[in-house]
């Protein structure tokens, strides 16, 4: 497992994938892999993102937005329209 800010491991159909975020409020960088490729790299403006991308033939969106007042950020995944919970930490 890497150093990513949240990471999540799901199997479809038969095969596992790892999801990964890496985001930060201090350069309002985000980074979203799939099993070890980039799938979006943007910036994040004091606003929430919606970053849509497919796992096998399975519609996914990771729902980026910031917390604490500006100091942190927050993701959640959805994989078929249903919350996946981040491995712990």
């Amino acid at each position: 497992m890497s150093e990513a800010s949240r990471v999540w491991r799901v199997e479809v159909d038969g095969l596992e994938h790892e999801i990964e975020v890496d985001h930060s409020a201090m350069t309002n960088k985000i980074v979203v892999m799939l099993d070890g490729a980039v799938v979006d790299e943007t910036r994040l403006w004091f606003t929430s993102k919606d970053v849509r991308f497919d796992v096998g033939a399975r519609p996914a969106v990771i729902e980026v937005e910031y917390a604490y007042g500006g100091f942190g950020v927050r993701s959640e995944l959805h994989l078929d329209g249903r919350y996946v919970e981040p491995l712990a930490r």
